[in-house]
């Protein structure tokens, strides 16, 4: 990689939480297009991982988990630095290929790419962790996307639907979630449900936990017009307590 690009140093600053201990990767660049007075690559990475606090196996696994998530990933073992390095170093490749040759056209010239993940509180032995991720290269609008994860705080195991619920769980749950997002609109605009794709409304996968149940997330387009931007829709515990495993 060419060594004259501005790159800000990495900061790691810890954190803790009773006896939870994380720190951040942070990597933060604006780097101008050369020849253009205006036109810019925006690019953030700030990442929570683990440090301590937890076995060094929870550790690996919960760290391992954040990595392959928040960079699309299916390599054992990634690294945090060097995979986000690489990340960065490939994206400031592909912006200067991509609009080098188009300096003092119309076309939009200035790109973002923001990566966020934060962990939340630990609720009854899961913790959460939530992936946030934007980009944009140019058009009427840029791409967002949340990705929520749940540990199991001491194993560090990601916790899926499965781990939750009894075998069968998808179809009384689907149901008990359409009803939620028809009496949501039906409250705020009713118009809005025939641009719902309510087969779609299922348990996905993309869920986080908490002291008012758990809460399923569609992202912007997946049920409905990407204008409305995502959907979140919550069970209480009460509600899916016959479909729990424990």
């Amino acid at each position: 990689m060419k060594k004259w690009f501005p790159l800000l140093a990495l900061l790691v600053l810890a954190a803790c939480n009773n006896s939870f201990k994380t720190a951040t990767y942070e990597d933060v660049l604006e780097l101008p297009l050369p020849g253009s007075d205006q036109d810019t690559l925006f690019f953030s990475i700030v990442l929570d991982y683990v440090t301590g606090g937890v076995g060094e196996e929870a550790r690996q696994k919960m760290n391992d988990a954040i990595v392959s998530n928040a960079f699309d990933l299916e390599e054992a073992d990634p690294v945090l630095e060097q995979i986000a390095v690489r990340y960065r170093e490939n994206l400031i490749d592909e912006y200067l290929r991509e609009n080098e040759e188009l300096v003092g056209g119309t076309s939009v010239l200035s790109w973002a790419d923001e990566l966020t993940g934060t962990f939340g509180e630990d609720y009854q032995g899961w913790r959460n962790y939530t992936i946030n991720y934007y980009s944009f290269r140019g058009g009427a609008h840029g791409y967002t996307s949340t990705t929520p994860l749940v540990f199991d705080s001491k194993t560090g195991e990601l916790v899926l639907e499965a781990d939750l619920f009894r075998d069968g769980y998808e179809e009384p749950l689907s149901e008990l979630m359409r009803k939620k997002v028809t009496e949501f609109l039906k409250g705020e605009d009713e118009s809005l449900l025939s641009l719902v794709e309510m087969s779609y409304v299922e348990p996905n996968e993309n869920f986080s936990v908490g002291p008012d149940g758990v809460q399923w997330l569609f992202q912007a387009d997946e049920i409905w017009p990407h204008a409305f931007g995502p959907l979140t829709v919550t069970l209480s515990w009460d509600e899916l307590a016959p479909f729990l495993k424990k």
